[in-house]
């Protein structure tokens, strides 16, 4: 780091940067404490001041961000070579392209819902229509989920409530699901620390998304998020998030008086 007493070029503060690039001074001092982008200047006060190379890293670092690229990925996307970074990029086209298809999925069921809303006015969709909705996969969870819990009182609440849920519902349930994968992978990008009042926040998130459809608990978190770790079918969902989100969760647990180690569902 070169400490200045002048200015030499077109030199911004931690303020002006993050206006120009569109994130909080939060998220850069974050890319600074990971060395993803440090400012090339320092004033005598100790205050960072970032060169228009430093504000032009940033972009692209949010372009590869915009681009699926994990953050922990991205300095060395940056920073490799012609022929490395090709290869980088070939790999992540692969990724864009699997998840193109995942989103061109949900539209179609978005549409499926906007269909349905016109044609039925609100009616609550039936079993055929949630399988056409939910995809082929669907009868087969179904069965399981009978299989393992069909003669439980969480089993016989979460029928009863979705079998209550307009296609309003669903869609607004879908939509805070979606919310939420995107907050706790923005949390992970920024290590929020477990424990803290925003990770509270990410798992109170969490737990919105469970409670249209079954009564749930900080224990039944814990136990969920142990089983989106452990069965890999949970991978398309949650990624490379899961054992972050347990982290977040078993260290609030704790914090409640949990004991880790007999979580009982209750």
């Amino acid at each position: 780091m070169i400490l200045v007493t002048e200015q030499e070029e077109l030199e911004y503060t931690i303020g002006e940067a993050a206006d120009i690039l569109q994130v909080s001074t939060r998220t850069l001092r974050h890319w600074n404490d990971i060395g993803l982008l440090q400012p090339s200047w320092r004033t005598w006060g100790d205050h960072r001041l970032y060169s228009e190379a430093d504000v032009e890293r940033g972009m692209n670092i949010l372009i590869y961000r915009g681009a699926g690229v994990a953050l922990k990925d991205v300095a060395e996307l940056i920073d490799a070579s012609s022929a490395n970074r090709a290869e980088i990029l070939r790999n992540q086209r692969e990724l864009l392209q699997e998840k193109a298809g995942h989103i061109h999925q949900l539209i179609q069921a978005v549409d499926t819902l906007l269909t349905a809303e016109t044609e039925k006015k609100g009616k609550t969709m039936n079993t055929e229509d949630k399988i056409a909705l939910f995809g082929e996969n669907w009868p087969v969870y179904d069965k399981e989920a009978r299989e393992r819990w069909g003669d439980t009182e969480d089993y016989q609440v979460n029928q009863e409530r979705v079998s209550k849920m307009s296609k309003a519902d669903i869609q607004a349930a879908k939509q805070e699901a979606e919310e939420f994968k995107h907050m706790l992978a923005d949390a992970h990008s920024r290590a929020v620390q477990p424990g803290s009042e925003e990770a509270k926040g990410v798992i109170d998130k969490h737990l919105a998304t469970i409670a249209p459809y079954m009564p749930m608990s900080r224990s039944k978190q814990v136990l969920l998020a142990r089983m989106y770790v452990a069965d890999e079918r949970f991978a398309d969902a949650y990624g490379d998030d899961r054992e972050f989100l347990l982290s977040l969760l078993e260290a609030q647990a704790q914090e409640e008086g949990i004991d880790l180690a007999n979580v009982c569902w209750e």
